[in-house]
């Protein structure tokens, strides 16, 4: 079913190219799509009683309904849930979809206590890779705009917020970890221990070289430093102040698990904010590669699979028999080691080739936000 071929013929004579999006109905007919390629299959022109199943004609009313993606049903079968009963439907004229379930027959709308939503508020994710963290899309799109530029827009972000972002992307792949191995690894590539402890060297550094450029006072004749909230005697630095924060380091160093490297960054991150403020030390050029890495490959996923992009033929990633998605990935496992600004940079290439226009973009999805707080 997923299989895309050049084109697809459908009723009225529209022809859908590959990853083209067919329009939404006014509401006042039923049809079924594939979610991939867009093929609409053959209904009945109207509603009649099976034996098995759900009943659907043109007439339903339905809007258009979406069949389930394979690797979604592998998701939730993975969850302990049967997902040859969930489909959605799009909403007639509000471009919302609407989760829907069978059951005798007929079909019915997920309410809030259905298995499948308790299974993702208690553990609970279910994998769905198609939503490809949309919202680093964004996140990228506004600092492409920015006035400084993206590098300034995430420089104004603060030192404090590397580590934040750090600890929360962490607690985030430990829970990955064994349930959803593919995303796990997509977000590791570039947030990883490795990159924990090149930050954790980098704050002490930092934290050294600014505690030795302190004034000095002095107390019974002995130099001493203020050092936020402490006085620390100018020989007793090293010992005060950077042995601790080298032996959580090491703790980072020696974390075997994604839940251990969580729990050691999560303690680094505590001490260095218990041991004063940080808000001037520069954030750590590796991570924001590692920034960089992470945002171009989200927001390359996303083009490519919801605004008809192309993968940029310039490149040396690029081989016709490959589709985009095989060239994105075999460009993010290269440039995955500190060459996260490359990635960026194709990212770039991709956006101009392919004609985005980034302000509207960020117009409409403002629009699409403000029409659903009315809503609410």
């Amino acid at each position: 079913m997923a299989t895309t071929k050049k084109t697809t013929t459908v009723k009225k004579s529209t022809t859908v190219k590959k990853n083209q999006t067919i329009p939404v109905t006014d509401g006042t007919e039923t049809r079924v799509m594939c979610p991939v390629c867009g093929t609409e299959f053959a209904i009945g022109e109207h509603e009649h009683a099976v034996k098995k199943g759900v009943a659907i004609g043109k007439d339903s009313g339905l809007g258009d309904i979406y069949l389930p993606v394979s690797k979604r049903g592998d998701a939730l079968k993975a969850a302990g849930i049967d997902p040859s009963k969930y489909f959605a439907i799009q909403i007639p004229g509000g471009g919302e979809q609407m989760m829907m379930k069978t059951g005798d027959g007929k079909a019915v709308p997920v309410s809030d206590d259905d298995p499948i939503l308790e299974a993702i508020r208690k553990g609970g994710t279910v994998p769905n890779r198609s939503l490809f963290r949309r919202w680093v899309m964004s996140q990228v799109f506004h600092g492409l705009m920015s006035r400084g530029g993206f590098t300034q827009w995430l420089t104004w972000h603060g030192y404090d917020y590397q580590w934040e972002m750090l600890v929360e992307e962490l607690r985030v792949q430990a829970k990955l970890y064994g349930k959803d191995m593919e995303n796990f690894e997509a977000r590791n590539r570039w947030f990883n221990r490795e990159l924990a402890v090149t930050m954790a060297e980098d704050y002490i550094e930092q934290m050294e070289a600014d505690a030795k450029s302190r004034p000095t006072h002095k107390c019974k004749g002995v130099p001493y430093i203020k050092f936020f909230r402490q006085n620390v005697f100018v020989t007793d630095i090293y010992k005060k102040l950077v042995e601790p924060m080298v032996r959580l380091k090491a703790a980072i160093f020696n974390a075997k698990t994604p839940q251990k490297l969580y729990e050691a960054v999560k303690a680094f991150s505590k001490a260095r904010m218990q041991g004063g403020n940080s808000g001037n030390y520069k954030q750590c050029a590796e991570w924001k590669d590692a920034y960089k890495g992470m945002g171009a490959y989200a927001t390359m996923q996303n083009l490519l699979r919801f605004h008809g992009c192309a993968f940029p033929n310039a490149n040396e990633f690029y081989h016709a028999r490959l589709s985009d998605l095989q060239m994105l990935e075999n460009a993010a496992k290269t440039y995955a080691d500190g060459e996260g600004w490359r990635l960026f940079g194709l990212m770039k290439q991709m956006i101009e080739m392919n004609g985005i226009d980034i302000k509207a973009k960020m117009a409409a999805w403002a629009l699409e936000k403000k029409a659903k707080g009315l809503k609410r």
